[in-house]
């Protein structure tokens, strides 16, 4: 069987009973957030220089891995055209962190562009940092000095007194 061709007419008034039976329109996806932001941040950006968020997130590239593991940026003070970026280190790696200021800088100019800080503030206080691989504090706790208590033979046993002794120095060292 052959089928014959539709006519126009037949066409037309199909359209048409579709189109007034057809609901409305489908809404579009709102805009990516993403972009918006983008949008806003940008011009901010280069107005104000780069944030500490984004330091934070470029700062073992920037420093390297071995000052990153002992700094962190904490904020960027800004006084009239200078900026100061305020670096928190552990321990000796606030006086690394001094000598290497120069250079520090510069990486940082490079890679924020010209709005970057123009001076560092080194504080000492407790700079988040990393964890150890698996079971790298463990060992460091059970090759410290003995307190005089009697370790057994087990390593789970050997693990739970390292932790207690861990544990009492910690409540002892936070008592008033």
């Amino acid at each position: 069987m052959k089928r014959k061709p539709p006519s126009s007419t037949l066409e037309a008034a199909a359209s048409a009973y579709i189109g007034s039976r057809r609901g409305r329109r489908a809404i579009q996806p709102a805009p990516s957030a993403g972009r918006a932001a983008e949008r806003v941040l940008k011009p901010l950006t280069r107005q104000f220089g780069i944030g500490v968020e984004q330091l934070r997130e470029h700062w073992p590239e920037i420093v390297g891995k071995r000052l990153a593991d002992w700094s962190t940026p904490k904020t960027v003070q800004r006084s009239g055209g200078i900026s100061t970026l305020v670096i928190e280190a552990r321990g000796p790696a606030g006086a690394i962190l001094q000598a290497e200021s120069r250079r520090i800088l510069e990486r940082i100019r490079t890679h924020s562009g010209d709005r970057a800080p123009t001076r560092l503030r080194i504080v000492q206080g407790q700079a988040s940092k990393p964890a150890d691989a698996p079971g790298g504090s463990v060992k460091k706790l059970q090759s410290s000095s003995h307190t005089g208590e009697t370790e057994a033979t087990t390593p789970e046993a050997r693990l739970l007194s390292a932790l207690d002794r861990f544990s009492r120095a910690i409540h002892r060292r936070d008592e008033p």
